[in-house]
């Protein structure tokens, strides 16, 4: 009787439990239904690797096709940083030379911010805005004669704009009110431009290039919540590009020449980050 009496007890204890954990879940846990999770993603890179490729407007004589293409990894602790690729010279159909050193900001590792409701338990859709943008300025390079005065020359720096979009889809695993593990996946679209003004051979002059990117992106994610309404990620990303391309155009005494070809980045790494639900 007495055993009978315990497991009934257990038994009624282990419901108990349960429902107050459930109750619990149901109070407003990370997942519920009618969810606003606002996202600071990609913080900074943990450990990354990044690939980009493009190909040449113009290849050398006797060539079908050139490509360059630059690569590198990273490890960092607390530091968020923009990576770029150098673009290099090439030639445009009028035989000018483009001018090299342009830099092309590596899209996916741009901090962004992230959008996501739940319209299902677990279910989310959203997605991340991408925004980085420098004002330009003005570079100087001085020389002092021996024979005395000073010959100072000035040039604008470029004006880089980068823009995009992710829209998403994802589902959380709920572990428990510490751990989830939230499923994220999606397509993505970034565009930079860059200009510059400058002077050749005494007449005005401007440069822009472009870069287009479309690419697949996968990136679940850890998310540990200490207290509730807050929560800190540790993300796996891997961003698949599926198109893209970049252009050159200049303009030197109002005779304008520009070239495209394609282009790609691609990109797999830790990153880290933090949001808020209401």
């Amino acid at each position: 009787m007495m055993r009978r009496l315990s497991a009934v007890a257990a038994g009624l204890a282990v419901l108990s439990v349960a429902s107050v954990a459930s109750a619990q879940r149901a109070a407003g846990s990370f997942g519920d239904q009618g969810q606003f999770i606002l996202s600071a993603d990609r913080l900074f890179p943990l450990l990354g690797y990044s690939h980009a490729s493009e190909t040449e407007p113009n290849p050398p004589a006797g060539a079908s096709k050139a490509t360059d293409s630059e690569s590198y990894s990273n490890l960092g602790f607390f530091y968020g940083s923009t990576p770029a690729f150098t673009d290099r010279p090439t030639v445009n159909g009028a035989g000018a030379i483009v001018p090299g050193g342009i830099q092309v900001t590596n899209f996916y590792t741009v901090p962004r911010v992230g959008f996501d409701y739940t319209i299902i338990p677990n279910l989310t859709i959203g997605g991340d805005l991408i925004l980085f943008f420098t004002l330009g300025g003005t570079t100087s390079h001085e020389v002092d004669n021996n024979a005395g005065g000073t010959q100072t020359t000035t040039a604008s720096e470029p004006t880089n704009l980068t823009f995009g979009i992710a829209p998403r889809v994802g589902y959380i695993l709920h572990f428990s009110e510490l751990f989830s593990l939230w499923l994220r996946g999606g397509l993505s679209f970034y565009t930079e431009t860059w200009k510059q003004s400058s002077t050749v051979a005494n007449q005005a002059a401007s440069f822009s290039a472009n870069y287009d990117q479309l690419a697949l992106d996968l990136e679940p994610q850890l998310v540990i919540t200490p207290i509730q309404h807050v929560g800190f990620t540790a993300a796996l990303d891997a961003d698949i590009p599926l198109t893209g391309g970049h252009s050159y155009t200049e303009n030197i005494g109002g005779t304008s020449s520009s070239v495209s070809a394609a282009s790609n980045i691609f990109f797999i790494g830790g990153t880290v980050g933090m949001l808020v639900w209401f």
